[in-house]
This record gives C-alpha cells, sequence and structure tokens, in this order.
C-alpha cells in the first residue's frame, strides 16, 4: 500500500508498556491525529485478552484499513494471531522495554515520527516464525525464539522488580543483563540437538539456543546479526561448550554481534524449519513471552504480515 493514508485507522495502547510510557506517548499521538484530521479508534484495555476481543469486534466491521499498536514487543506478540489472519496494514509505534521489533524494522523511538511511517502508508511484508511443542501449543513470533539459558533470563526478567527500574533510566538490555547474571548463578549447560531443515547438530553442553527472525532480541543484543525479517530463513545461534566465565567473555561481544567469531563455542546456521530436543527440559520464550519448553519446533511463515514502515530509498 503506497500513497498516503486513507481509511479507517485502529490503534491498540498498552498504557504499561515502558513502566507506563505507553500512556504518555498515545497522549502525544492522540493529539497529533486529532490535529491532522486523521480518522480513527482506539482500544485501551487492561489485559491481553480483553485487548484482543475488542480489537476481533472492530474487525467484523469491516470498515478497518489498517491497525496499530503503541507498546512493545509483548504487545506486538499478544496481536500476532489475529493480525495474521486479518490481512490488514499493521504499524507499530514503541513504547516498550526492548523494542527489537521496532529497531530491526526501523522504526525511530520518536513517537510522531513513527506516527509520520504509519500516516504515509507504505508496507512490507515480513515473514512470521510459528512454533509447536510436544502438548499441541502452537505460537507466532516476530522477533526470536529463546531456548535455554536465554529462555531463563527472560523469565527472570519478566518476574523481577528490576526491569521496570531500568525502564525508567531507558535502559532496556540492562535488565537482560542483570537477570543474565542472576540466571548463570545456578544455571546449568545440558547436552541439546538441534535439526534444522534434516541437518542434525549435537552439543554435549548447550547453554542456549535463538531461532531469530530479527537480527536483535533482549533490548538490542545482535544475536543473529545477518538475520533480516524478509529473507525467508530462520537464523539459530546455538551456544555451547563453554565455562561460565568464558559465557561472562563472550557476552559482551553479543551487543556488536562478534560473538559469531568464537566459532569453537558459537554456531550460527539457518534453515526454513527447526528442532530444539533436550534430555532435561529447556524453557522456550517467544518475543520475551513463555511459549512452553523442549522438545519445540519452529517453521517459517514468509511474508505474512504487511508491516507499515519507511520507504526504501
Amino acid at each position: 500500500m503506497k500513497g498516503g493514508w486513507k481509511g479507517l485507522l485502529l490503534f491498540v495502547i498498552n498504557e504499561n508498556s515502558g513502566n507506563g510510557r505507553g500512556k504518555k506517548i498515545w497522549a502525544t499521538v492522540e493529539q497529533q491525529l486529532r490535529k491532522r484530521g486523521t480518522d480513527y479508534i482506539s482500544v485501551i484495555a487492561d489485559s491481553e485478552s480483553e485487548a484482543n476481543i475488542q480489537v476481533s469486534k472492530h474487525l467484523q466491521h469491516g470498515k478497518l484499513k489498517a491497525i496499530a499498536a503503541i507498546g512493545g514487543d509483548g504487545t506486538l506478540h499478544s496481536l500476532l494471531p489475529i493480525l495474521a489472519a486479518a490481512d490488514l496494514p499493521f504499524g507499530l509505534i514503541p513504547s516498550g522495554s526492548g523494542n527489537d521489533t521496532a529497531r530491526s524494522l526501523g522504526i525511530p523511538k520518536d513517537p510522531i515520527q513513527a506516527l509520520d511511517i504509519i500516516l504515509a502508508g507504505n508496507t512490507h511484508a515480513i515473514d512470521l516464525l510459528e512454533t509447536s511443542t510436544d502438548n499441541g501449543h502452537r505460537q507466532l513470533t516476530l522477533t526470536a525464539v529463546a531456548v535455554g539459558l536465554d529462555a531463563a533470563v527472560a523469565d527472570d526478567v519478566n518476574k523481577s522488580g528490576y526491569k521496570g527500574w531500568c525502564n525508567k533510566l531507558g535502559l532496556g538490555s540492562l535488565a537482560y543483563v542483570i537477570g543474565l547474571l542472576r540466571a548463570l548463578a545456578k544455571y546449568k549447560p545440558r547436552p541439546l540437538t538441534v535439526t534444522i531443515d534434516g541437518t542434525v547438530y549435537e552439543f554435549k553442553m548447550g547453554w542456549l539456543a535463538a531461532i531469530s527472525n530479527v537480527s536483535t532480541y533482549g533490548g538490542g543484543l545482535k544475536i543473529c546479526p545477518n538475520a533480516l525479517p524478509n529473507d525467508g530463513q530462520l537464523h539459530v545461534c546455538i551456544v555451547h561448550s563453554c565455562s561460565v566465565l568464558r559465557m561472562l567473555l563472550i557476552f559482551p561481544t553479543v551487543l556488536f554481534g562478534r560473538h559469531v567469531r568464537h566459532r569453537r563455542f558459537v554456531t550460527i546456521v539457518s534453515g526454513r524449519a527447526v528442532a530444539i530436543q533436550s534430555h532435561v527440559p529447556m524453557l522456550a520464550f517467544g518475543d520475551g513471552e513463555p511459549a512452553g519448553q523442549t522438545p519445540i519446533s519452529a517453521t517459517l511463515n514468509p511474508r505474512q504480515l504487511d508491516f507499515l514502515i519507511a520507504a526504501s530509498g
């Protein structure tokens, strides 16, 4: 879709995202929408389930031309099943702690600049990944599925009080660093099997396996530097065969994507179908939200979501 905005736009607002930053950003955005005379409606809900119910009701009327969200990766994650089925363009104004979706798609932090991109009406089809577990749980993910240590970190961060303080300081990735240090104190590596497009990789000491659709997770950690959300590939980073001390030495290099140089301890593979197994179940998180545990598989759903992003060139 090109040529500027025309039609009814639905905004879904997570006022609590970014430790309350979502509410402030919506006030700024709504003022601009009224000033510009944009035809819009909004959904502000106390829970993800309530938001989904309200969005579904609006979709039944058939008048919407696009949906946009003010929130973080978790807000978008909760909407993915509806968005994938709705076949409508989707825009994002980031207000979360990590904002890896916005970072990977070149969406600016400034809410008015992000709104300008939405109202310009330029879309680009991006891939999604879909996971399934042995108990039948299926889930769509846009950024990455973390398995093992990084999932344990995500679990600790989500349950913590320090995440809120990091958000107040504008340091979303700091929460991941704190969570990592806490998790390393008790986490033990375990045998891990990763199968990608039929090729099997065995690791006796598997720390983590990250299945990525974009280059970053955890608030900007470049876990799979070459991953693009429209390249038709799932990129997998496995960290293995190292001590806790080595993990601490490798971790800072993830900020710049230089961990891939540690080929003895870091393996990068790519494909369209991934399966991860372990003798002892390992937690899995998608877009920073619980996705079950191993064994878990992931497949690529190419070009499933039309995202409102800046025009290239």
